[in-house]
């Protein structure tokens, strides 16, 4: 079942991605939804005391030093594909940002090192630290 998800996904990914290039060519669709924050912090870096902001770019996370306990992190991806990112033991998020969209999520409150993983690509692979 997981292979068959899987294979549906990649489907997914490329017919989107056949669709967005054509679209954009003509100039008939813009492939990036709005943003889920009035205001998106530079790559990397954090906008304010509670808030953070991972850039996704070349199937890599940018991922800021340290998140504050509970803040709200904004995931942008530059890709085209689709990505996610998940806590790989146990740190509760697990958000998925298709191509070109930006989304949010809050932080673990515990205070930690969280191994982060890419579920559609699992060569993707960081550390989210709370601290």
């Amino acid at each position: 079942m997981r292979t068959i998800n899987r294979i549906l996904t990649v489907a997914a990914a490329v017919s989107l991605a056949a669709i967005t290039g054509c679209a954009a060519q003509e100039g008939a669709l813009s492939s990036s939804p709005p943003a889920t924050s009035s205001s998106v912090p530079s790559a990397g870096g954090s906008a304010s005391a509670g808030e953070a902001v991972i850039t996704i770019r070349g199937f890599a996370y940018e991922v800021p030093a340290s998140v504050k306990p509970g803040a709200m992190v904004t995931v942008t991806n530059a890709d085209s594909a689709p990505h996610t990112l998940t806590a790989k033991d146990g740190g509760g998020f697990d958000v998925e940002v298709p191509g070109g969209a930006t989304v949010s999520f809050r932080a673990p409150d515990a205070p930690g090192e969280y191994g982060i993983i890419c579920s559609f690509h699992p060569q993707m692979t960081g550390t989210l630290v709370v601290k």
